[in-house]
């Protein structure tokens, strides 16, 4: 992230902290732990919920740094890549999870308008299917809107599970996206349905009962 997109999550994350002792905080109540003018802030936000949205988007902006760092990043299965964002964006959401828990549905899965963390989540799907060669050739027909949005919403019930997760340290929810990504993988990789198009195709040139059709056409006249 470059140093205004530094100073913007900072600002979220205090903001983040504070929604939590008062959920009416004021952006001036942040300047004293900011170290900044209230000034500073209407500079880059017109208002206290587009920081609090901010915190949410800048989670994703984290994790494209973190995967930047990963030299094989590239070489990631569908499954892992998709992993990797889950457990990337669960992993940070942990450290402020009672802010979480008590915003993510009134700023995110319940907005009604869509929101700079939807619009980037959705994004890194797209990104995520659309460069893996390994899809098969029936699947990329799959491959869209639909798809993303669908996926996007399963986030929403994983965090749901996560909230209501009293395992240690929340590994069914670690286990949970592990399975999930996995079954996406096997759905997406799977050659099967190119190999029912292949062998229905060659019936229809090669199948011994049209020729045996026309053959019996050509007696009957």
């Amino acid at each position: 992230m470059d140093k205004q997109t530094k100073k913007k999550a900072k600002i979220a994350e205090t903001a983040a902290k504070r929604y939590i002792e008062n959920s009416r905080f004021t952006i001036q109540s942040l300047t004293k732990e900011l170290d900044m003018k209230s000034a500073e802030i209407f500079e880059l936000f017109p208002n206290r919920k587009s920081i609090l949205l901010f915190f949410y988007e800048s989670r994703l902006l984290a994790y494209r740094e973190q995967t930047k760092s990963i030299q094989e990043y590239s070489e990631f299965t569908l499954s892992e890549k998709l992993s990797n964002l889950f457990l990337t964006l669960l992993d940070q959401f942990m450290e402020y999870r009672e802010f979480v828990l008590n915003s993510y549905n009134q700023f995110i899965s319940k907005n009604p308008s869509c929101t700079s963390f939807e619009r980037e989540f959705k994004a890194e799907l797209q990104s995520i299917f659309q460069s893996d060669q390994n899809l098969s050739g029936s699947s990329r027909f799959f491959v869209n809107r639909l798809l993303y949005t669908t996926i996007y919403y399963h986030f929403h019930a994983l965090l749901l599970f996560w909230e209501n997760d009293d395992s240690e340290k929340y590994e069914q929810s670690f286990a949970l996206v592990d399975k999930w990504c996995s079954l996406i993988e096997e759905l997406f990789y799977s050659k099967v349905v190119d190999k029912g198009f292949d062998f229905g195709k060659f019936l229809f040139y090669n199948s011994p009962f049209k020729h045996a059709t026309s053959s019996f056409k050509s007696n009957g006249d």
